[in-house]
């Protein structure tokens, strides 16, 4: 934000407090992503403690708050300032988004990710001819559309305006009850589970799509030559690309029936006592896609990632079959006015972060899928 925009209250809070916006914002980002925290303002490292207070009590002046304020004094400063407040954090729960995604394992090694607020364009070159599943935008992200695509053509990907609602987060950080870092945290995981649902369901729907001959179903045991025939399958039809092997825990865990690890590399023992996998079958890399749940009942319909799929996919030649599009633009904003059904958290506003965001599958090359019991 440009210095010209901030009123003059804003300006006497960083004068105050001896900082600029910049300076501010990296704080907050350095601890919302428990980086090692340098203080501009006085000139040496503080501990988080120390600077989720700093952030705090500059959070409080800029809402013109004092925590002990009653609920009606607390509800007039959010009128009066809340928007300068959001203003200034919105830049970092940017940065905080778009690093948590770069942070998931899964996510580097599957995913071709665009930011068009960086400059990126929005759609994806395809080097092969391929199916594209992509979630209808505007809608439900288990609606899908299927469509096949040919070598060299472009694609783009539709993005769709996703929400995630921090009206009690925000009043619990005023109150004191939690700190900049878990607030901060709580909105980059809900938008981290978004991604996730999305791109766990078209990697179901574009499965599909796969011819009889690399799908397996069934106990692994009595079946290791029908398993590595599909690996060889994927592989040779992709011009005899690396195959890894894609699944839950609880599914890789199954491919140790085919493997006798007491006589395996140490490497692979280890693997096994550190991760509950083998990490590496003879030669084909194990990929575990974390489970998530759509919601707190931790029933199994729950589950976003069906625990007996193995999916087979060639990779290499810096193909990511997973294409994301972030416009990389948070809004924070109002909700509802008072008075209506679940506007308010003890007198204060609703808010929500509104993100606009899109996820599709493009397999170019043969893939695989193994359904266990």
């Amino acid at each position: 934000m440009s210095k010209k925009n901030f009123s003059q209250h804003v300006l006497n809070v960083f004068a105050s407090h001896n900082t600029t916006h910049e300076q501010i914002s990296q704080l907050m980002t350095d601890v919302a992503l428990n980086r090692e925290i340098y203080d501009e303002a006085t000139g040496r490292v503080i501990s988080k403690a120390e600077a989720n207070q700093k952030i705090y009590n500059f959070s409080l002046e800029i809402l013109g708050i004092d925590k002990n304020d009653s609920k009606k004094e607390m509800r007039r400063a959010f009128r009066d300032h809340g928007r300068e407040f959001f203003d200034i954090i919105e830049d970092t729960i940017d940065e905080v988004i778009s690093t948590g995604f770069g942070n998931e394992p899964w996510f580097n090694d599957l995913v071709e990710s665009k930011n068009i607020n960086n400059g990126d364009r929005q759609d994806f070159l395809v080097e092969s001819d391929a199916i594209l599943a992509v979630a209808k935008a505007g809608v439900s992200h288990h609606d899908h559309i299927l469509q096949r695509i040919g070598k060299g053509e472009r694609k783009s990907i539709p993005t769709s305006l996703f929400v995630v609602k921090i009206g009690e987060d925000i009043n619990k950080y005023v109150l004191g009850q939690t700190d900049w870092a878990k607030m901060v945290e709580a909105i980059s995981k809900a938008y981290i589970r978004q991604i996730q649902e999305m791109v766990y369901s078209q990697f179901s729907a574009i499965s599909s799509q796969l011819p009889a001959a690399v799908i397996g179903t069934g106990a692994l045991t009595g079946h290791k030559d029908d398993f590595d025939a599909i690996i060889e399958k994927v592989s040779a039809a992709s011009d005899g690309a690396e195959v890894i092997i894609l699944g839950t825990k609880i599914a890789l865990k199954k491919i140790t029936v085919l493997a006798d690890v007491n006589w395996g590399a140490k490497d692979q023992r280890d693997a096994m006592m550190n991760t509950g996998t083998l990490g590496i079958y003879e030669g084909t890399r194990l990929v575990e896609i974390p489970q998530r749940y759509k919601d707190k009942s931790l029933a199994d319909s729950a589950k976003l990632m069906s625990d007996k799929k193995l999916l087979f996919l060639a990779v290499g030649n810096g193909d990511k079959p997973i294409k994301f599009v972030d416009e990389g633009d948070s809004i924070i904003t109002e909700v509802t006015e008072r008075g209506e059904a679940g506007g308010r958290w003890d007198d204060l506003m609703s808010y929500e972060v509104q993100r606009k965001m899109g996820a599709g599958v493009v397999v170019g090359r043969v893939m695989g899928e193994w359904t266990l019991p």
